[in-house]
């Protein structure tokens, strides 16, 4: 049965990637690994082209996300800003810390910073939902896989399946996939040949820069992936009220295990533009305090002059 369950794994991954994706998929961030732990401590500094709301001039910060995983029904999110790479306690500028990171994304008013961590939660946790709040919120649903299997060629492919578990080592005489009649056999080998979904619509290959990628059209925003691994490479929102736009680029393992990017570059609703480069990535399980309990010991270092100045897509 294992076999048969690897057969099928491979099956499926394979038809992911041969064919034209899904919105579903494309969202799930499926180049990456699985996460090994409920912890993913990411460290990263944020430089502006322009003054910061509240600032008197560009500056570059250092921030530490820390995402837990512990509570399967949400993730939450500890946040701190140190104004030097040590990120030292006594370099502590502010701390947030929210409970439930899908809700926030849901209730926040600014495309930037919906958008944005929509994106951060999809890089480092491999969900879809925090970028599929996003679109709900400009009216758009994307289509569930579930919807869109090609229920032809999974009744053959369960067909073939019962076929393994019944005949091993009998040779493939009686194989689904091997029918007697010549016609019949073509018409099998072209279902076995074909998308697992059907076609989506809104998605077709097309030149990004120097590249191909897969654009998704979504109206008012359209999202761009990589030909073959379909990484997250760039985003935009486009409406009355404002334009986003949201790019990444170097993917990196930085764990040995997981990726993410080591640039990525924001150009928020007033027209700066912002670039985070990641520098570091930690994942493991935790068997220390909760996030809860750290942001009560590290807002005690905030600074009683803090006035809040932070990058307009950043909690």
């Amino acid at each position: 049965m294992k076999i048969i369950a690897l057969f099928f794994s491979f099956l499926f991954a394979m038809s992911a990637f041969a064919s034209v994706p899904t919105e579903e998929g494309l969202l799930k961030n499926l180049n990456n690994a699985d996460i090994p732990g409920n912890l993913i401590t990411i460290k990263a500094l944020v430089t502006s082209s322009a003054p910061v709301v509240g600032a008197e001039a560009a500056k570059t910060e250092y921030f530490k996300f820390v995402l837990s995983l512990e509570n399967p029904k949400y993730i939450s999110l500890f946040q701190v800003a140190y104004t030097s790479g040590q990120m030292l306690t006594s370099q502590i500028r502010d701390v947030k810390y929210i409970p439930d990171l899908l809700a926030a994304i849901k209730k926040e008013k600014a495309p930037e910073k919906s958008l944005f961590y929509g994106i951060f939660m999809m890089l480092a946790t491999n969900r879809s939902v925090g970028l599929e709040a996003f679109l709900e919120k400009s009216g758009i649903q994307i289509v569930k896989n579930k919807n869109i299997l090609n229920e032809e060629k999974m009744k053959l492919l369960r067909a073939y399946k019962t076929y393994l578990a019944n005949n091993k080592g009998k040779g493939d005489a009686n194989s689904p996939l091997n029918p007697t009649d010549p016609q019949n056999k073509a018409k099998v080998l072209e279902l076995f040949r074909a998308n697992t979904f059907q076609r989506a619509k809104n998605i077709e290959l097309v030149k990004l820069e120097n590249e191909f990628a897969w654009k998704v059209d979504w109206k008012n925003i359209k999202g761009y992936f990589s030909n073959e691994e379909r990484r997250f490479r760039l985003i935009e929102y486009n409406n009355s009220d404002a334009s986003v736009k949201i790019e990444a680029s170097d993917y990196t393992q930085f764990n040995g295990t997981n990726e993410l990017p080591k640039i990525i570059i924001v150009k928020d609703a007033q027209g700066i533009t912002s670039k985070m480069q990641i520098i570091g990535l930690d994942t493991k399980t935790n068997r220390e305090k909760k996030l809860s309990e750290r942001y009560e010991d590290a807002k005690k270092f905030v600074p009683v002059e803090n006035t809040e100045a932070s990058y307009s897509f950043i909690f």
